[in-house]
């Protein structure tokens, strides 16, 4: 397999959100400006004599970037890009200006992801977001008038003490925006975040479970597939290059803290900046065995709505996936946690749900 995808990771943010757990830090122009070039040079090492269906500049937050140095990476990233591939930038409101969607437009890129978080803005101080909801808005309503239409907004439920009702108005909220692609995730609280060191808990199952409910319930209701865990959209609207990943297709990742997968090796790069300015860009890597190829191919693909073709997994393994899990699919149907339709494997809503029982079963 030749990788497909390109990741590249902008790590630097004009603030720090209160829940986040990448790779960033905070905007300084002394550091952006060697950061870019030794990004680029990077990119330029991995990813010789390929071209790509999707690139993906994601962060951090690649809007906060000078105008300069912001139309610098995406020059040079262009020329990558295979003829009617995907392009995605992630952006947040408050720095996504009129010259960046000219730059961005100039350049190739045909679809935005944008953290909105929240309407409410007592939450996005919480968080520590940068921006009010009608900022967010206007930011999608001129990503529109600069003839962008692939769009995606962000939001994050089970934040502390909320509440269905608080979660409803938010959901209002989202969906006035009018954006083909929707993503939501459940607030996680990591070591080494504000969040953290504030004592703030995750949200609880039952909870977090009737919230995710709301959700899907709302989102259909107006038109929204389902397709991955986290992820809606209109049909024709899937992130391509998020379905890379799902796919367990190979990608190269390049920037502080990015991931890849070539070669049937996953490598992690260095989070230190001092190390990757000098070029030491990497910082882990795991060759894959038979078992570690399956496990990274259910856990993607068994987060799918529709699952993974038989005749797929056969072909990528050498073996039929119902001759050897027969006995273990047949219990995981009859408890409602898996369907076999027209020679897929797929997760039933339950299913999705309860992904990990899925994998202990596959596993035990």
């Amino acid at each position: 397999m030749k990788p497909s995808s390109l990741y590249v990771h902008i790590p630097f943010c004009s603030s720090i959100c209160a829940y986040c757990d990448f790779c960033k830090l905070l905007y300084r122009k002394e550091f952006a400006f060697p950061y870019v070039e030794e990004l680029l040079k990077e990119v330029e090492g991995k990813a010789k004599g390929l071209s790509f269906h999707t690139i993906y500049v994601g962060g951090g937050t690649p809007t906060c970037l000078e105008d300069p140095l912001f139309e610098k990476v995406l020059a040079f990233l262009s020329p990558y890009l295979e003829r009617n591939g995907e392009f995605t930038i992630e952006a947040n409101p408050e720095s996504l200006s009129k010259e960046k969607l000219l730059i961005a437009k100039r350049f190739g890129v045909n679809r935005i992801s944008m953290g909105l978080e929240s309407s409410s803005e007592k939450r996005l101080k919480e968080m520590g977001r940068g921006h009010t909801y009608e900022e967010a808005k206007k930011a999608f309503a001129l990503a529109k008038e600069m003839g962008f239409s692939n769009l995606n907004a962000d939001l994050i439920y089970g934040l502390p003490d909320e509440t269905l009702e608080e979660l409803d108005k938010d959901i209002d909220a989202l969906l006035a925006l009018d954006v083909p692609h929707l993503s939501t995730y459940s607030l996680t609280v990591n070591e080494g975040t504000l969040f953290y060191n504030k004592k703030i808990k995750e949200a609880d199952d039952n909870d977090a479970a009737d919230q995710y409910e709301l959700i899907l319930k709302r989102f259909r209701e107006a038109g929204y597939l389902r397709y991955e865990v986290s992820n809606f959209a209109r049909p024709g609207f899937e992130s391509q290059h998020n379905l890379t990943y799902w796919h367990d297709e190979e990608y190269v990742g390049c920037g502080l803290g990015a991931s890849g997968y070539q070669d049937e090796v996953h490598y992690t790069n260095t989070r230190n900046l001092t190390k990757y300015l000098k070029g030491e860009y990497l910082d882990s890597q795991e060759e894959e065995g038979e078992q570690d190829r399956l496990e990274y191919y259910f856990l993607t693909n068994l987060r799918l709505a529709e699952g993974f073709a038989l005749e797929e997994f056969e072909k990528r393994f050498g073996f039929s996936f119902l001759a050897k899990y027969q006995k273990e699919v047949d219990s995981l149907i009859k408890d409602g946690l898996l369907l076999l339709e027209q020679k897929r494997v797929k997760p039933t809503d339950k299913g999705i749900l309860l992904l990990d029982r899925i994998l202990l079963t596959l596993f035990k």
